[in-house]
């Protein structure tokens, strides 16, 4: 019996500058030639779909960008040869009810499946099954808490709880031979786990999943072998033109995965060409990598990068917020009345309010100021 090929692949989701090329279905100079045969040549393949496809013009009110597609974008996607998209992450939700009806609308007038997402918190797909090669193949969608939690009346996606989520692989693995999970989550433009994520990852591969790949940071991370289950650290972008901010977020691996008696992985690397498009190229940076790979043992060695790579973006997102517009000593908080105090609780904006119940609601952001705050209080010590 022939083996049985999956490809993964990171954040897709088309911008103003090849929208055309979209529209009008060319994938080929969209994704190369290369790339679109591996696409061709596979008996299944599934995408980050990083915004919702739709024309309606109704935005979520959230902090940071807010992205869509038009939904005649949908033809480049199916023209690659897509079978399937995930959906479960921080920006599908980015044009509320209507956004993902519309998405939901046009993948399945397109025939493409999708998974990671609902319309509302009832109705939410937490994993696709697959069977080929004599095998049968759960693949499991994910994602950290960002503005894109599901209500009773209102969609949203699969969120990380880890209760819920290992039960639900210890189940899915009785029904399996392999299990395959997307997670969309970990600090962006950062090329290591934090600790969290780490420990996230190894309790799902106790729990049944045999391959892990971390979407959302934008730029490639680093990989571990835990008991016999392949974890990639950060996948990188495939085709999201937006993420042009740095050198990093202009590339990633697509995920080649081969099963037979067990998964043969191949990691081939793309990268964002002048014109918006993608490339089949060699990796140039394997050995930083590799050693990167060989580093995430060591927390205190992850908290150090964290600390020279990240704070000034996190106190920049978060220090105001937590300030506020008002100032007062601490020596005069005798003298303050009640009438003052409410005063300045009133002078957070509503901006700064959301960015603080972010904060509380997900994961991401206390872990990120949690290690901002570490790092204030060493350097303020000395």
């Amino acid at each position: 019996m022939e083996n049985y090929r999956i490809i993964v692949a990171g954040d897709l989701l088309p911008w103003d500058n090849n929208f055309n090329l979209f529209e009008s279905g060319d994938a080929k100079t969209l994704f190369g030639d290369e790339l679109y045969r591996l696409f061709q040549k596979a008996d299944f393949s599934i995408v980050n779909l990083e915004g919702p496809l739709t024309d309606s013009i109704i935005k979520q009110n959230k902090i940071g960008p807010v992205i869509k597609a038009g939904k005649k974008t949908i033809r480049g996607i199916k023209a690659l040869g897509v079978k399937a998209v995930a959906m479960a992450n921080n920006h599908v939700t980015d044009y509320m009810q209507q956004g993902i009806i519309d998405t939901f609308m046009t993948l399945d007038e397109n025939g493409i499946q999708y998974v990671g997402a609902g319309l509302d918190s009832q109705h939410i797909s937490t994993h696709l099954s697959i069977e080929g090669g004599g095998k049968r193949i759960c693949i499991y969608n994910v994602s950290e808490t960002f503005f894109n939690a599901p209500t009773s009346t209102s969609a949203g996606v699969n969120l990380y709880d880890e209760y819920r989520v290992c039960n639900e692989l210890r189940d899915l693995k009785k029904e399996h031979d392999y299990i395959i999970v997307i997670y969309h989550g970990g600090a962006e433009y950062f090329p290591y786990p934090t600790p969290q994520t780490r420990q996230r990852f190894h309790r799902m591969v106790d729990s049944g999943a045999d391959l892990i790949t971390a979407q959302h940071t934008h730029c490639i991370g680093c990989e571990e072998y835990y008991d016999g289950a392949y974890l990639l650290y950060g996948q990188g972008n495939f085709l999201f033109a937006k993420q042009t901010i740095k050198p990093m977020t202009k590339e990633g691996f697509v995920l080649e995965l081969v099963f037979g008696d067990s998964i043969e992985i191949i990691k081939h690397h793309v990268e964002l060409t002048a014109n918006a498009c993608l490339q089949l190229t060699d990796y140039k940076q394997q050995q930083e990598f590799v050693e990167r790979s060989e580093h995430i043992f060591n927390d205190d060695y992850i908290i150090q990068q964290f600390e020279r790579l990240k704070p000034d973006n996190i106190i920049d997102s978060y220090l105001l917020a937590f300030k506020g517009r008002a100032f007062v000593l601490d020596k005069f908080k005798r003298f303050i009345t009640n009438k003052m105090w409410r005063k300045a609780i009133e002078s957070y904006t509503p901006k700064q309010i959301m960015r603080n119940q972010f904060v509380l609601n997900s994961d991401r952001a206390r872990e990120d100021v949690y290690y901002m705050w570490y790092h204030i209080s060493k350097k303020r010590n000395g």
